[in-house]
């Protein structure tokens, strides 16, 4: 079996990153967590072609509660979906872009004001919260790591379901015409 998960690499950032996430989403569960050993240091970005002097340091430790460490590797479930995030050695040149957001849709007005008000804390909007012709309610955060979320209350959300089993589902993907 084959599996397409999103891989968020933070720098130097991805334990505050899982803590966050962890408190924002009522569903959220921490599967794995490897950090690396402690005085792990990311490393200054190198002229092309040069390696700087990284040990693979991923599989010897694995720790949950600890003091936050640099982040080997972990995966993060939000409602159905599976995220790994890690921390890279190497300090990069480049960061997240908007151009590449999750979606989280959710089918209270609860959980959207907790989300959204948990993502915005100390990161801005991309689009401000509000009405829009496809949901109830949308935000396009982005958190103070630079990761953008889409949050999602569709226009159906809380609706009576139908009588078919198609139907039955009360939160579907936004019909974007």
């Amino acid at each position: 079996m084959i599996f397409c998960l999103p891989f968020l690499m933070f720098q130097g950032r991805a334990q505050e990153a899982i803590d966050l996430y962890l408190e924002t989403f009522p569903d959220a569960e921490l599967l794995e967590v490897v950090h690396h050993p402690e005085g792990t240091e990311v490393q200054p970005l190198t002229r092309t072609g040069e390696q700087p002097n990284v040990q693979d340091t991923a599989a010897m430790e694995t720790v949950v509660d600890r003091l936050p460490t640099l982040v080997a590797t972990s995966q993060l479930r939000i409602g159905s979906q599976v995220l790994m995030l890690q921390d890279s050695l190497i300090e990069q040149a480049f960061d997240f872009t908007p151009s590449m957001s999750l979606s989280v849709v959710v089918d209270s007005d609860e959980d959207f004001d907790r989300i959204v008000h948990n993502l915005s804390a100390e990161g801005e909007y991309l689009m401000e919260p509000g009405d829009y012709d496809f949901a109830k309610n949308y935000a396009w955060v982005k958190d103070t790591f630079g990761v953008t979320w889409q949050v999602v209350l569709p226009s159906n959300a809380g609706a009576p379901a139908p009588g078919s089993v198609e139907d039955a589902s009360p939160l579907q993907a936004p019909a974007w015409e």
